[in-house]
């Protein structure tokens, strides 16, 4: 079977997913740590009981892992913009990653569009993230995906004594007109 052929599961993470999470996190900042938003040094002081606790938010905050032979290969999370109903109207997507062994096979597509249908699906009306640039990959998954640039934070991080933008972007629900992947929580 070739690489690309290889079949992959999407599913909801939970804490006995910490330890695979920790270690795709890792692969991911050392590979390349402007997208994380963090030095390596940084996530290594993460520990498995934070993910744990991370992993096991309640409903409707998810983490949604893509698997490739059992494998943990692209995250995408959705978390609540604040505790108070005032904003549960939206979601903020975070921990887009994906492990550059795995790259360029749609995995990251995968997991964003799961975890965006789960939003959509729990009376979100509204997306919002940020992007660390430069990260131009991302921004053109989002700009496919429906997502339009809503402002820039300039400096938004200083990593190794370079700082690096972030670029806010929003989808809202009716501007979400693409199908989303019928075999989300399946293997495809």
């Amino acid at each position: 079977m070739s690489q690309s052929a290889q079949p992959y599961a999407v599913r909801r993470l939970g804490a006995d997913d910490a330890e695979a999470f920790s270690a795709l996190r890792r692969e991911v900042t050392r590979d390349n740590p402007v997208p994380m938003g963090l030095t390596f040094e940084e996530e290594l002081t993460r520990t498995l009981d934070g993910f744990r606790a991370q992993l096991s938010a309640p409903l409707p905050n998810a983490v949604f892992g893509c698997f490739v032979m059992g494998e943990l290969a692209a995250t995408a999370a959705v978390g609540r913009a604040g505790q108070f109903p005032s904003s549960h109207h939206k979601m903020v997507m975070w921990g887009v990653f994906t492990s550059p062994r795995h790259r360029r096979r749609g995995l990251g597509r995968q997991v964003v569009e799961t975890a965006l249908q789960h939003a959509f699906d729990n009376g979100v009306h509204r997306v919002n993230l940020q992007v660390y640039l430069p990260n131009e990959p991302a921004i053109a998954l989002y700009k496919k995906m429906g997502f339009v640039k809503y402002g820039v934070e300039s400096e938004a991080v200083c990593l190794d004594g370079q700082y690096h933008d972030g670029v806010h972007m929003t989808l809202a629900k009716d501007r979400h007109d693409k199908p989303l992947h019928p075999t989300a929580f399946g293997v495809c």
